[in-house]
């Protein structure tokens, strides 16, 4: 092994840190710096990324109960008329709302027909240039999913009787 500090040929060499700068030198220029220690390499935590995707895992994996009652927002079913009222109450024309929220005139234009359901980043974009509500909460009750109390089976009367 070669020292890195006074380029001798030795049989070992000790890591050291001269003025900042980590070297493998001979036992006699390893007094002119400070002797590291070995490093353990620490665990990495787990990329932001990642975490969130487990974290989405794991919410879809968690079993739910379809007799529980869930709050959540959905967009309203008059979004197209929402929006083409208000903008043309601000006395906007589809392009010049297009240029304000920064999407595709096309975009715009499917939306206000109704042949396109905006996503969330383009709702709060509308709400927040033409001051309209198109999100609403929505409770989830086992009535709204789909069962009435002519279409109960024998395991949601079961379920019932046990809470």
């Amino acid at each position: 092994m070669i020292c890195e500090l006074c380029g001798k040929n030795v049989t070992f060499t000790r890591k050291v840190t001269i003025e900042g700068v980590p070297l493998e030198v001979c036992a006699e220029c390893a007094k002119f710096g400070i002797e590291t220690k070995k490093q353990i390499p620490k665990e990495e935590a787990p990329k932001p990324v990642i975490a969130q995707r487990l974290e989405v895992r794991e919410r879809r994996s968690r079993s739910r109960d379809v007799l529980e009652a869930t709050e959540r927002e959905e967009l309203v079913d008059d979004f197209a008329v929402r929006i083409r009222d208000a903008r043309s109450k601000k006395g906007m024309t589809q392009k010049d709302l297009a240029m304000k929220i920064n999407e595709r005139l096309t975009v715009l234009g499917k939306i206000e027909t109704g042949d396109m359901r905006p996503d969330d980043k383009i709702i709060a974009k509308l709400e927040r240039e033409l001051g309209i509500k198109l999100k609403e909460k929505v409770v989830d009750t086992p009535v709204a999913k789909g069962m009435s109390s002519s279409t109960l089976t024998l395991a949601d009367l079961i379920k019932m009787q046990k809470d």
